[in-house]
């Protein structure tokens, strides 16, 4: 009888117990593994909307509009995810190498100071007794809930846009060939074609595009200048670089320039579009100079012209169009695809979290993407991914924490070493241009490994790009007897 007595007093007790716990569990609201599954079912919702619209020709500024915004949530919320995955693999290490709970950022992982607050300030809580991990994993999810929950007229309306005719293909093999994270921006070029000047007998607009390099200005316009649309608006499409510039001036539209697209009709009147790429600034004089001759030659004429400086501004009949680099969030979504391809990052944590180390230091450039993203896939395995990095932080060490690609000239050459054999070679700039059919055999990509067995002086194929304007990206590399003799030549002078 005590015996029954006993156990029925345990299994009351450890009913007492279990519902205590899940009560309290419940006052406490969800746990943070909850809210990652919650984040994992709303970005597969969000992909599986955007992916739908991108079937789509879509022609409202406001569909446009909204599916951008949640493009960005989007990659906020996968750039948040991916964080909080590589940040636990970190504290799992440290817990196994005996290091204090209390967060200490690594010296070279730049992307967890940009995510995380610095210090112990990483697992501080507020008044509320919340921390900022939880605050900002709270913040992106109640964004992306509320952003999809007013998608149901959203995806009501996207079924009357027509498809697009294009054979599936993968993300990866998507954004290997396409622009990316630049829709608004094609929409914005698109609407000032449209615009005509109403106190103007002639047709006249000028678009500045003021951006950094590597922002991808070069990329935008020859996206535009390729566009079907396009093409059936103008007569003559010129591109003129800075190149043809310093050659022949600017004074008429017959100077320099490259005649692009030229449609030949009678009963036509001209219709010119001029992209002229500067790297800086032009001469006032020669500007209205060669305003004066495009409207004396065309009935209308639409002129876009880029640059880093904002003095181009001025000369705008439009509002300019202010091209940045990508935000972090959107920037690690393209480098993880490029990167990863279709394998599941999830299978690799030790090399996802170097690859989210290395997209910080690349800086926002899609060159240092596309090149350090095939580095890094010939091998998908952590180790393979600590000699990448190894590399390219000699790459940095003596210039900038970042790994992306600047200018180098004569005086002052890039040093690197070779992943595979370790020897080094400097870099400088290739002085020649090559046609398509004279471009180098030898890849940046092979002198790195070590595949080939190089000396001197000689040109190497960095990257060519597969989209337009499919530019090549070339160096002269020099080989370096050995490490002194780099350290001697590097002295004074400035790394990746």
């Amino acid at each position: 009888m005590e015996a029954i007595i006993a156990a029925i007093v345990a299994e009351m007790t450890h009913r007492s117990i279990s519902y205590a716990i899940h009560k309290y569990l419940e006052m406490k609201g969800p746990t943070e593994g909850m809210r990652l599954h919650d984040l994992q079912r709303l970005l597969l919702r969000a992909r599986v909307i955007i992916e739908e619209a991108e079937r789509r020709h879509i022609t409202s500024s406001l569909i446009a509009y909204q599916l951008n915004m949640l493009r960005k949530e989007m990659y906020r919320g996968y750039f948040t995810l991916d964080s909080l995955r590589t940040y636990g693999q970190e504290e799992l290490k440290d817990k196994d190498h005996g290091v204090s709970n209390s967060f200490t950022l690594s010296k070279f992982n730049p992307a967890k100071r940009h995510f995380f607050t610095s210090g112990n300030a990483f697992m501080e809580k507020d008044m509320d007794g919340v921390t900022h991990r939880e605050k900002e994993l709270q913040q992106v999810l109640n964004n992306l809930n509320e952003i999809i929950g007013d998608m149901s007229e959203f995806t009501i309306f996207l079924k009357n846009y027509p498809l697009l005719y294009r054979q599936p293909y993968s993300m990866h093999l998507i954004l290997d060939k396409c622009m990316f994270g630049r829709q608004m921006e094609m929409d914005r070029i698109m609407n000032f074609f449209m615009l005509v000047d109403p106190t103007s007998t002639k047709d006249v607009g000028v678009l500045p595009i003021v951006g950094p390099a590597g922002a991808g200005k070069s990329t935008l316009v020859a996206h535009v200048y390729n566009d079907e649309k396009v093409r059936d608006k103008f007569t003559r499409i010129v591109l003129i670089t800075q190149c043809d510039l310093k050659e022949k001036g600017l004074t008429t539209l017959e100077d320099g320039g490259v005649v692009y697209y030229q449609h030949n009709s009678l009963n036509e009147d001209e219709r010119t579009l001029s992209i002229i790429e500067l790297d800086e600034d032009i001469d006032e004089a020669a500007w209205k100079s060669y305003l004066a001759s495009a409207t004396c030659h065309a009935s209308a004429v639409k002129i876009i012209i880029t640059s880093r400086s904002n003095k181009i501004i001025k000369f705008g009949t439009t509002q300019a169009l202010m091209l940045n680099l990508l935000p972090q969030e959107a920037y690690w979504y393209f480098f993880k695809v490029l990167t990863f391809g279709s394998a599941d990052p999830k299978d690799q944590p030790k090399l996802e979290s170097m690859a989210m180390e290395i997209c910080r230091g690349a800086n926002g450039s899609f060159v240092g993407a596309n090149f350090i993203s095939s580095l890094l896939r010939d091998h998908l395995n952590g180790q393979h991914g600590r000699m990448v990095r190894a590399s390219l932080r000699e790459l940095s060490k003596k210039r900038t924490p970042t790994y992306a690609p600047v200018i180098v000239n004569e005086t002052n050459p890039r040093y690197a070493w070779t992943i595979a054999t370790n020897e080094y070679f400097a870099i400088y700039p290739c002085p020649e241009s090559f046609a398509d059919d004279m471009i180098p055999k030898i890849t940046l990509f092979d002198l790195m490994y070590g595949t080939v067995k190089c000396e001197r002086k000689f040109e190497v194929l960095a990257l060519k790009s597969r989209i337009p304007p499919y530019k090549n990206y070339m160096y002269t590399c020099e080989m370096l007897k050995s490490r002194a003799t780099k350290m001697k030549a590097a002295s004074g002078s400035s790394l990746i």
